[in-house]
């Protein structure tokens, strides 16, 4: 809200991503809090402070809204980590950097993960929403395969394996981890599984071949 040359006070434009924004953190404060079940497109847009409307303005479909709230975990920013990848510097120390630093996103909010996971074991039930956990996993996998083209060429490094195949791995063991961090919330083992995962993966990596 602000206040206008005339001191009447107005509405503040809100463009389209900031609504969805918006929208997606209301969406998730609410399941945390009540519930899936709860998050209603009403009781989304009251937690959001924004009219009933403006939801199916931001969203086609429940759906659209489930993949922007898996979506908050794929794009956790690893920019943090980035500064430590260089070629000098040993692959499991940067790979274990790496791991650690998407880790803390996914530790701050252990409500959210469940959440999360939640959504996906609804999905696997619900045939209008059948096609989410696939875009889910093939978003993951895309996500992760950037990621480790990006450290190749930062570190000057390639793998035994495909890049792909690399990727599939980390998801899988990352996923282990979180599972079964939700379970006994014992953060020091779940880091240390974490490292042991690094340590591991950077076996399957060289030096590039010059030539």
């Amino acid at each position: 809200m602000t206040t206008g040359p005339t001191g009447k006070t107005t509405k503040k434009h809100l463009s389209a991503d900031v609504r969805r924004e918006r929208l997606v953190a209301a969406a998730l404060r609410v399941m945390k809090r009540e519930g899936i079940a709860a998050a209603t497109t009403r009781a989304i847009c009251a937690e959001a402070e924004m009219p009933h409307g403006a939801f199916h303005y931001c969203f086609r479909s429940k759906q659209e809204l489930y993949a922007a709230l898996l979506a908050t975990d794929i794009n956790i920013d690893l920019d943090a980590a980035w500064g430590t990848v260089t070629p000098d510097a040993d692959p499991a120390t940067t790979l274990r950097a790496l791991l650690r630093t998407y880790w803390a996103a996914v530790e701050a909010d252990p409500e959210a993960q469940l959440v999360l996971r939640e959504l996906i074991n609804l999905a696997l039930r619900e045939p209008e929403l059948h096609d989410l956990p696939a875009w889910e996993h093939r978003a993951y996998l895309d996500k992760t395969v950037a990621y480790l083209e990006r450290l190749a060429q930062e570190a000057d490094l390639e793998y035994t394996v495909s890049t792909a195949a690399l990727a599939q791995m980390l998801i899988e063991s990352f996923g282990g981890v979180i599972s079964a961090w939700l379970a006994h919330r014992d953060n020091a083992t779940a880091r240390a599984g974490l490292d042991h995962f690094a340590d591991l993966f950077a076996t399957l990596t060289r030096p590039r071949r010059q030539g």
